[in-house]
């Protein structure tokens, strides 16, 4: 037992000193993936109209994968812009869809808020908007 203990430790210092000789940090393996950077941005909830009276409350819940390189610093300065302006998409598109059974279509959704968000931000930061939640409720 006491054998394995030992030669676990110096299989340890033996791989801290070659990272050391070439210049690694010790315990980054080689292979080693980033991932993306995800931001998630506050829950969007908006009425639903039919006609002039309110039939239902929509909500969604969105997060930005970013694309390699890409931080969450950056987006900051456009952040509420973008914001605003996935405000104004929903509302058209809820309002396109308000006379259907629901009107939170995943694909158009992410289709709409993919080219919003490339025109304010530019093409090349978002990959992808995903949609983390969605519900409807009937007004009460």
């Amino acid at each position: 037992m006491i054998a394995a203990v030992l030669l676990v430790l110096l299989c340890g210092v033996a791989d801290c000193a070659m990272a050391a000789e070439s210049g690694q940090k010790p315990g980054n393996a080689e292979g080693v993936i980033q991932g993306p950077a995800y931001v998630r941005l506050p829950p969007i909830v908006l009425p639903v109209f039919e006609g002039n009276k309110i039939t239902r409350r929509a909500g969604i819940v969105l997060a930005l994968e970013l694309e390699p390189g890409k931080t969450e610093a950056q987006l900051e300065p456009k952040r509420r812009q973008l914001y605003d302006a996935y405000i104004s998409d929903l509302y058209a598109l809820y309002d396109e869809e308000s006379g259907t059974g629901r009107v939170i279509d995943a694909v158009r959704i992410k289709q709409r808020l993919q080219s919003t968000t490339d025109r304010i931000l530019g093409p090349g930061f978002v990959h992808e908007v995903l949609i983390q939640q969605a519900y409807e409720r009937p007004q009460s």
